[in-house]
């Protein structure tokens, strides 16, 4: 059994530098942990606004570059595995909490190397990639998947399937409570009281369906003339994707009721704004948008694609759509628009769901619960 009075070092290993759903997730993770139990530690690849969030919490970061695994540099290789080997010595580390393609591999041989166990956090729906994950899925000692559409990656049997668990996505309801309005920014923006919001909130990537989700706003249009629609988040990979979003809103004639707000941080404030949330995703592992809205008690209008029927009920927390099909987006949302009482039914039903099953400290118990689990098998 685990000694309760012993810390235990996790270090965490992450490639990416921006801010988005994954990186939220793993910083509510951190920031909630049993401190009397872990000390946790970050390994990253480069400098951003995640780790200037790190340094917020008193986490000063070491860094590591995870090098391509499809065009593998043997120097570069070898350079990581040292550097880790390093880390895991120097800060006695007692579990390896990987979080991204690029540094799994890298991190299962070091721990291997120094006898550390190693958990894979899969948070992707790799669709027409190299999937290395599947490939080396026999290297970690338990992968951690975000929805059951994520776990159905991994197709190499029952020995894989035993070190799986599914551990879905939480929302701190502290954040996302319910005496928040949304007249702060109705006011930023110059929004009428008696105009609907319909929002979409995400990372600007060709994938997320912003495409879609413009050409059902015109759709509304053409029946309420009044609805504002909010597209919320950042094009970090390419910021010219934002702009031709914006273009795209002009070409079709809705740019004087379509808001793009760029990345933001105000996001409860901006959800109790909102009177319709939309996920327009071609496909989404476990979009926190979801979660997020439902505990702000918003109704969802969301493509039957990924994770998303595992997180929002149809007929009961929202509405699933084809993905891609505008004209059913549009219908879904005029419907909610129309009947004001199915909509507001549709939010508490989501805010019980997510008391019920998604709350962050359930998402907490579980993780520490897989920490436990292997650090007493490791101390076999």
């Amino acid at each position: 059994m685990i000694n309760e009075c012993k810390k235990f070092n996790i270090l965490y290993l992450h490639n990416e530098s921006i801010m988005g759903g994954a990186e939220i997730s793993l910083l509510n993770l951190v920031k909630r942990l049993n401190k009397e139990l872990f000390i946790p530690h970050f390994a990253c690849s480069k400098e951003g606004p995640f780790t200037d969030e790190l340094r917020k919490i008193k986490i000063p970061p070491d860094f590591v570059q995870f090098p391509s695994i499809r065009w593998p540099n043997p120097v570069q290789i070898c350079n990581t595995i040292r550097k880790l080997l390093d880390i895991i010595k120097k800060k006695q580390i007692n579990l390896i909490h990987s979080n991204q393609p690029r540094s799994n591999l890298f991190g299962a041989i070091a721990a291997k190397i120094r006898n550390v166990p190693i958990i894979w956090h899969e948070r992707c729906l790799e669709r027409g990639r190299f999937d290395s994950d599947n490939i080396f899925s026999f290297l970690p000692d338990r992968i951690i998947c975000n929805s059951s559409a994520v776990r159905n990656r991994f197709t190499k049997g029952a020995k894989t399937d035993a070190k799986i668990r599914t551990i879905i996505n939480g929302v701190d309801l502290r954040e996302f409570n319910l005496e928040l309005n949304g007249s702060t920014i109705r006011k930023e923006f110059n929004i009428d009281e008696d105009e609907p919001i319909i929002g979409t909130i995400g990372r600007i990537d060709p994938e997320k369906g912003y495409e879609c989700f413009l050409e059902s706003a015109r759709i509304i249009l053409q029946d309420f003339k009044n609805v504002r629609f909010l597209v919320v988040g950042g094009a970090f990979n390419n910021p010219s994707l934002e702009e031709s979003l914006y273009e795209m809103s002009v070409e079709k004639g809705i740019d004087k009721n379509t808001i793009f707000t760029g990345f933001r941080r105000d996001i409860p404030q901006l959800l109790a704004s909102m009177d319709v949330v939309v996920l327009p995703s071609e496909i989404d592992a476990c979009s926190r948008v979801l979660f997020e809205s439902m505990a702000m008690r918003k109704p969802l209008v969301a493509t039957n694609a990924g994770g998303t029927p595992e997180i929002v009920q149809d007929g009961i927390t929202g509405l699933l759509v084809k993905p891609g099909d505008s004209s059913e987006m549009a219908k879904c949302i005029k419907k909610l628009l129309d009947d004001k009482y199915l909509a507001e039914q549709y939010g508490n039903a989501g805010r019980k769901r997510v008391e019920e099953m998604f709350t962050i400290e359930r998402n907490i118990r579980e993780t520490e619960n897989v920490y436990l689990e292997l650090l007493n098998e490791n101390k076999k």
